[in-house]
């Protein structure tokens, strides 16, 4: 069956996993927290970010179907500072201590004035993603910062199903 053009995405359905990394800097700041109901915290920020990034428009298109081997690449250069100043002007909703002493590892230098200034002035977080299986679809990513020590392994498959008038998507993966 062809479609008409309208209905389509402008990028391929490996492009569009890119938008799981729509927030770098949260994604980084996961780490920064001291415990581990601080980095669950700064995880779910991080993860529901992406699903309101992932959509421009009202209606959802179709992503053009990656081939067999196809990839997609891309990295971001985030600031070093701008990591650390994510969500500045609240308190950790966990232990209630100032977001400046949440643990945040100290990559810097002394400045000529006595500030800090950023070692590198960047981090670079690269994201890679491959079309691993035809049937059933199956797509792979992986995305990492080495200087801070993370990274992201999935894999996610679509399962459709027709309902009448509609069509119905839900993602599976891990």
């Amino acid at each position: 069956v062809v479609l008409p053009t309208f209905i389509l995405e402008k990028r391929s359905l490996l492009e569009m996993y890119a938008n799981f990394m729509a927030h770098p800097d949260m994604f980084l700041a996961i780490t920064a927290g001291a415990t581990a109901e601080e980095r669950i915290v700064r995880f779910v920020e991080y993860y529901l970010t992406a699903f309101h990034e992932g959509r421009k428009g009202a209606v959802a298109k179709k992503p053009y179907n990656p081939v067999l081997g196809e990839t997609f690449h891309c990295s971001w250069e985030v600031p070093r500072d701008k990591v650390n100043k994510v969500n500045p002007g609240r308190s950790n909703p966990v232990s209630g201590r100032d977001p400046a002493s949440w643990g945040i590892p100290n990559n810097s230098q002394q400045g000529p004035a006595g500030e800090d200034e950023p070692a590198g002035g960047c981090y670079r977080v690269g994201f890679v993603a491959e079309q691993v299986s035809h049937h059933p679809p199956v797509s792979g990513f992986y995305c990492e910062c080495r200087e801070r020590g993370m990274c992201v392994n999935a894999h996610v498959w679509t399962k459709s199903k027709f309902m009448g008038m509609s069509i119905g998507v839900s993602m599976v993966g891990e």
